[in-house]
């Protein structure tokens, strides 16, 4: 997966309630060649009241003062990518926040250079887990690939030959801009196409949709 050039700006929007970590993370970011802090928050009124639509990136913590920090995904994502960066790691609070539409989801005690990577990662289309939590989201996923098998349904049958032709490059790990000039189309277009891959197979993150059409034999990943 390519790396953004470290001259790219980047503007980081943060909402969490611990000002030790809220000025560690913003250090961490302050020290990227190119990145800004666009606000940092401690609670969800102040989140609200922040230029959401105007960052490249929210990382957001689920536990705050007045409220989850999940409710702010309805107002930015698909929008803007989400990294929750939560102490919190439990199956039921990880599986839900991916389902509201998080793109990643990293544990507090993740090293300053993991944080880098994964708001690289999210910015090319990636999903970032922490492996601590990550088993969690395979042991789901693969439960839902049996039903289907099961059941004989897929909404894999519903793509349109594009949708297909972008959910395989996915699938071989292109990001969206080689995605986009493998298929001689737009960044942006390969973004609508996602959104309505999403929406056909009942999913809300990259790895959900690779996954899936893997389990059902459609595509190989890359090298197969």
């Amino acid at each position: 997966m390519r790396e953004p050039e470290p001259t790219t700006p980047l503007a980081i929007g943060i909402v969490e309630d611990d000002d030790n970590i809220r000025a560690g993370v913003c250090r961490v970011i302050g020290g990227e060649p190119g990145w800004s802090v666009r606000f940092a928050c401690d609670s969800l009124e102040q989140a609200r009241a922040a230029p959401l639509r105007q960052i490249d990136v929210l990382l957001l913590d689920i536990g705050l003062p007045d409220g989850s920090g999940l409710d702010l995904l309805n107002l930015v994502a698909p929008g803007v990518p989400v990294l929750v960066i939560s102490a919190i790691g439990d199956e039921a609070t990880v599986v839900h926040a991916i389902e509201c539409g998080a793109a990643g989801y990293l544990l507090k005690d993740a090293h300053p250079r993991d944080l880098i990577e994964a708001i690289r990662a999210v910015l090319d289309g990636g999903a970032p887990i922490s492996p601590g939590v990550a088993g969690y989201l395979l042991r789901r996923m693969r439960g839902q690939a049996l039903a289907q098998r099961a059941s004989g349904e897929s909404g894999l049958e519903q793509l349109t030959p594009r949708e297909t032709d972008v959910l395989r490059a996915l699938t071989r790990g292109y990001s969206y801009e080689e995605t986009g000039q493998l298929l001689g189309i737009a960044r942006n277009t390969v973004g609508q196409h996602i959104k309505q891959i999403y929406s056909k197979l009942a999913v809300n993150s990259r790895s959900e949709a690779v996954f899936q059409a893997i389990q059902a034999g459609w595509l190989t990943t890359r090298g197969s």
